[in-house]
């Protein structure tokens, strides 16, 4: 799996069934299947892996309600003030984004 900026993503369950930790549902593994399981990701792998989250899972209810998020419109305007924040903040560096900026800034 790779994210949007191209970074390599990894997701893994903590346990063969998925259920390690997970307060509404018991894990019915053993403590043999679980090291057997995560075994199979060598050392020199998880030594690459900068960032480690563990998610918890979601009720299925809390998934499919219908919450109404922000419109188009209002994420557009969200957009165009950060980014004339930004253009005011950087004038005159020769800049336009956060990533440009060296220690100087």
């Amino acid at each position: 799996m790779k994210t949007q900026e191209g970074f390599p993503e990894i997701a893994l369950q903590a346990c063969p069934c998925g259920h390690y930790g997970d307060p509404l549902k018991e894990c019915r593994c053993s403590f043999q299947q679980i090291q057997r399981y995560r075994s199979r990701l060598s050392g020199p792998l998880l030594d690459r892996i900068d960032i480690h989250i563990e998610v918890p899972a979601v009720k299925y209810k809390e998934l499919a309600e219908e919450e109404q998020g922000e419109g188009s419109l209002e994420i557009r305007q969200r957009v165009q003030r950060a980014r004339k924040v930004q253009q005011e903040r950087f004038l005159g560096e020769g800049i336009y984004c956060n990533a440009q900026m060296r220690t100087s800034h």
